[in-house]
């Protein structure tokens, strides 16, 4: 009797894995540097970075890495916060209303346009220089210990 050919199993590589390797990116400052900069150093950064290197986008979850490590708070605990508050300032910007944010600064809605499916708002952000200025921190809460 002649044997059945042996059978290849197929590659059990997870997509997920795969896909996760080829979408980390490497940052050229660590979260901590952000979290603990100064508004000047990434006023510096910001100025330093060439037209043709497009723009340098602050993820949501690089956002979050920063606040964790900057306030000293647990990640589940900034988790929802945060993503509460994103979701905020996004509702009233598209409404038309501005924002007056110790931090950030004054944001102005210039116009909003509806596209097909998206809302294009154009802003307006105004803020004080760092000479001169009072301190970011005022008015902030302290870490809980």
């Amino acid at each position: 009797m002649a044997k059945a050919p042996a059978t290849t199993r197929k590659s059990v590589s997870g997509s997920k894995t795969r896909a996760r390797a080829t979408t980390s990116r490497k940052t050229s400052t660590s979260l901590k540097e952000i979290a603990e900069a100064s508004p000047a150093a990434v006023s510096e950064k910001a100025e330093g970075i060439a037209a043709d290197d497009g723009l340098d986008l602050m993820r949501k979850k690089e956002l979050i890495e920063a606040a964790v490590a900057r306030a000293g708070v647990k990640k589940r605990d900034a988790k929802p916060a945060i993503e509460a508050a994103l979701a905020i300032l996004g509702e009233t910007l598209t409404s038309g209303r501005g924002l007056n944010m110790p931090g950030l600064g004054k944001v102005k809605v210039q116009n909003s346009k509806d596209l097909d499916e998206v809302k294009v708002v154009n802003l307006r952000l105004r803020r004080k220089t760092t000479e001169g200025a009072e301190s970011d921190e005022e008015g902030l809460a302290e870490p809980a210990e």
